[in-house]
């Protein structure tokens, strides 16, 4: 039994608790040895332990009070007791706390960085609706669907709100809903359903002027933007080179087109177009430089790049004879004289003995005396 106090005692750092039931003390002598004890049983033995000295105990009084154990003062002479308030928290001038961390960090963040040059207004999705063109569209429904119930009703009317805000006119609207029924429609509400979502598809009349409106201002947008970066690299380049450097700049940017595509058509573009990519190849230097360097690399290679006509096959004999020493020498043996064989796909000379030995059979033909 004390050592079950000690335990709800000193496990939570406390010499006193005022909210104690004899059901825990009865718990945790089960969890420590297995056995439980009558709560008679464990009140007795806490009044004996209070008689002996050891602890100090305080039973309770009434239905749904709670009992208050606490060490005995002889063993706290030395221990210095935290002082408590009326709800039992820790008065803090007798001891320094650590305030609880704020759920948000209070370390100084840069500010999220945003486009300067992002569009103000988004493309239009959506128009305005009028709540009265609703309501005109659910009376003017055929009388398929006047019967319907609330729930239906107002899922249909959801669906017609949103062809609505999609641009379309109310009398758009209703003939779809007024087509010829089928027959034997067990459920009208999925028909008009399906006939607005498969009918009625993109922007209505009211809404595609906006979107097309949009459109055109962002791409003039977008091509002036484009133009001020033209603009912006042009004067760097011009800048940063001569006209001779600029003339080769622009024979290099042509070689790199297909045949189609030349001669280059638009000058400006081509030299921002080349200094941009001037400094991708080589970004530790300046625009000068690695606009020299791209150039010659570009015109070098070109150059290198032509290759003699192959040869013929009128000279294919002097290619050959140079490597095999004299022209009427045999190329197998290197020794015995020998003739062109027509019947090889490079004229070769070889001697009899050797094409005998090693010709197929269906090249050999009458050797000439």
């Amino acid at each position: 039994m004390l050592a079950a106090v000690l335990g709800l005692l000193c496990g939570w750092s406390r010499v006193t608790d005022d909210a104690v039931r004899l059901r825990q003390i009865a718990e945790a002598i089960v969890a420590d040895h297995g056995r439980l004890y009558d709560l008679k049983t464990v009140g007795r033995a806490l009044a004996s332990l209070a008689d002996d000295q050891l602890i100090t105990y305080r039973p309770a009084r009434g239905r749904g009070q709670h009992a208050e154990i606490a060490i005995h003062p002889q063993f706290l002479a030395d221990v210095r007791i935290l002082a408590r308030d009326a709800d039992g928290r820790v008065i803090t001038h007798s001891v320094t706390f650590s305030d609880s961390p704020p759920l948000i960090s209070q370390e100084p963040h840069p500010p999220t960085p945003r486009h300067h040059r992002a569009v103000p207004d988004p493309r239009p999705t959506a128009v305005n609706v009028n709540p009265a063109e609703v309501r005109t569209v659910l009376r003017e429904l055929p009388a398929v669907y006047q019967g319907l119930p609330a729930g239906l009703r107002w899922r249909l009317g959801g669906e017609i709100r949103n062809q609505l805000a999609a641009g379309w006119l109310p009398e758009q609207i209703l003939a779809v809903l007024s087509a010829p029924m089928p027959a034997d429609v067990h459920r009208p509400w999925r028909l008009a359903l399906y006939r607005l979502r498969r009918n009625i598809i993109g922007a209505g009349p009211r809404l595609r002027p906006l979107q097309q409106a949009w459109d055109e201002r962002h791409a003039a947008a977008e091509r002036q933007a484009a133009q001020e970066t033209t603009n912006r690299w042009l004067t760097a380049v011009t800048a940063a080179t001569d006209e001779r450097l600029r003339d080769q700049i622009l024979q290099a940017t042509d070689q790199l087109k297909p045949a189609s595509w030349r001669p280059v058509v638009n000058p400006k573009a081509a030299l921002a177009h080349a200094g941009r990519m001037a400094l991708r190849e080589f970004p530790t230097e300046p625009l000068g430089s690695a606009l020299r360097r791209w150039t010659a690399n570009i015109l070098g290679n070109t150059q290198s790049a032509a290759t003699p006509p192959p040869p013929t096959d009128a000279n294919l004999t002097s290619l050959i004879a140079p490597a095999c020493g004299d022209s009427h020498t045999c190329v197998s043996c290197q020794n015995a004289p020998g003739s062109i064989r027509p019947q090889l796909p490079l004229p070769t000379p070889i001697c009899d003995d050797c094409w005998i030995q090693n010709a197929d059979p269906e090249l050999l033909e009458d050797i000439p005396a």
